[in-house]
């Protein structure tokens, strides 16, 4: 059930074909990140909606999707049912991130679809080093 991504490196050794969009209602959030992960290489979208998460999903076909739970409209948990159901093993890698950290939330991200839960507040270089691994493992497969 992984999705082959096709991983390459630029000449300093980042990986140049990983896309991760990233979804969260609160924009310094979103922006932090993008910077963060644009700066190491990645191809990064932003979007502020789950509504917004489906449709750029379609366009951008990311690899990871770095999606919050509690957002207007389609909650999280929602828009990682509607991934898992669309997109089948094809499915990006859906990491949850939130401030709910208890273990019914944890257990209703896997249900949902999520393969990482990541607690907020996070700090970037952690979520870096995952994402990493992720293009690590990827570029492997």
């Amino acid at each position: 059930m992984t999705q082959n991504v096709d991983i390459t490196l630029d000449r300093d050794g980042k990986p140049a074909g990983l896309r991760v969009l990233i979804v969260d209602d609160h924009r310094d959030s979103v922006l932090t990140l993008g910077i963060l992960l644009r700066s190491e290489g990645y191809k990064v979208q932003l979007v502020q909606s789950g509504e917004e998460a489906l449709l750029e999903a379609d366009k951008f076909h990311p690899h990871v999707v770095l999606l919050d739970i509690e957002m207007p409209g389609r909650n999280g948990f929602e828009v990682a049912q509607e991934m898992t159901r669309r997109y089948g093993d094809a499915c990006p890698v859906l990491i949850a991130v939130t401030s709910r950290n208890e273990e019914e939330d944890r257990r209703t991200a896997r249900t949902s679809g999520f393969r990482h839960f990541v607690a907020k507040p996070y700090k970037p270089f952690v979520m870096l080093k995952l994402i990493q691994d992720l293009a690590q493992t990827a570029g492997r497969s």
